[in-house]
């Protein structure tokens, strides 16, 4: 009996976690990259990402910056002019794609390509009327974005364990910033996200760590070299979420109490330097004073040896 009564709580917990996996939406970024537009121009560049986002906010996803983006390609197939008569116009043909790509590994997830032809005096003017043929209700756009989300979800689902090592990898050789980067593309929506969380907190506070210790480092040399406000720049630069920024604040301190004995010691050395010329002064005004003393001497001398011999006998 006790696997039936087990059996209804597992498929409640299936059907729950297959409602919060429904809810939860990857958002997609509109991205328009450098050689797009620099084949049909920034303004154009511009038109197109807002036809991308209306098409991304369309399906229900915020045209936000991330790692996921729709982004579009614009392959001609053929290009001619027409002469009407009175102008000729160029008629272009072209095969435009919208794929779905983590912009940092550089994965595509779906991609959607429908055709399309327009015409225009100009290469802007060419591109410009291709644009605006893209519909933003294109109901093969729609489908794509809706079954990506899925199939990034379950793309990461397989991927987990190769991430989850390579993650090992890079914290063992203490390669911090690296390891981050990997956390980062993994999607909110995988089962094992919970797990990523919890490594991003543990490997981000290793690279706090790892940051002040570099700092601290830099700093000491700094200091040895006199340049306080330089070890005191890295000190600031540090992130206080450090979980060994005690140091940060050991060091400033000792930073302080060594600035606070160099302005004693600075003050004491002018003190004596004060004391000794009071001193000297004090010495120069009495060897002035002897000075006076030996020459009022002398001159009283000066003046009994210049007396009579009947001065100095009967004082006359």
């Amino acid at each position: 009996m006790k696997p039936l009564r087990i059996l209804p709580l597992l498929l409640a917990a299936a059907l729950t976690t297959a409602v919060v996996r429904a809810q939860t939406v990857i958002d997609l970024a509109a991205y328009v990259d450098e050689q797009t537009t620099a084949q049909i121009g920034e303004a154009n560049a511009t038109a197109l990402k807002n036809k991308i986002s209306r098409i991304i906010t369309r399906n229900g996803m915020a045209d936000v910056e991330g790692l996921f983006a729709v982004v579009p390609t614009i392959t001609i197939t053929d290009d001619g002019n027409v002469d009407t008569g009175m102008t000729s116009l160029r008629v272009v043909r072209a095969d435009f794609t919208l794929a779905i790509r983590n912009l940092v590994d550089n994965t595509t997830f779906a991609s959607q390509t429908v055709a399309l032809q327009a015409n225009g005096k100009s290469d802007e003017a060419c591109m410009r009327s291709l644009i605006n043929k893209v519909n933003v209700n294109d109901v093969r756009f729609a489908k794509m974005i809706r079954d990506t989300q899925q199939a990034i979800a379950d793309y990461y689902a397989r991927m987990m364990p190769r991430i989850l090592a390579k993650v090992d990898s890079h914290v063992a050789r203490e390669e911090y910033a690296d390891a981050m980067a990997v956390l980062a593309v993994v999607p909110e929506c995988v089962e094992e996200y919970p797990r990523v969380a919890e490594l991003k907190v543990q490997v981000y506070n290793k690279l706090l760590s790892n940051d002040v210790t570099c700092a601290m480092a830099e700093a000491e040399i700094l200091v040895r070299q006199g340049d306080i406000d330089g070890a005191l720049n890295l000190c600031r630069a540090c992130n206080p979420l450090s979980p060994n920024y005690g140091e940060v604040i050991a060091f400033m301190r000792r930073l302080d109490a060594a600035a606070a004995a160099a302005e004693a010691e600075a003050l004491e050395a002018e003190l004596r330097k004060a004391d000794a010329a009071k001193q000297q002064e004090r010495m120069a005004e009495e060897a002035d004073l002897r000075g006076d003393s030996l020459r009022a001497e002398r001159t009283d001398s000066c003046k009994k040896k210049g007396k009579s011999l009947g001065e100095w006998l009967f004082g006359l």
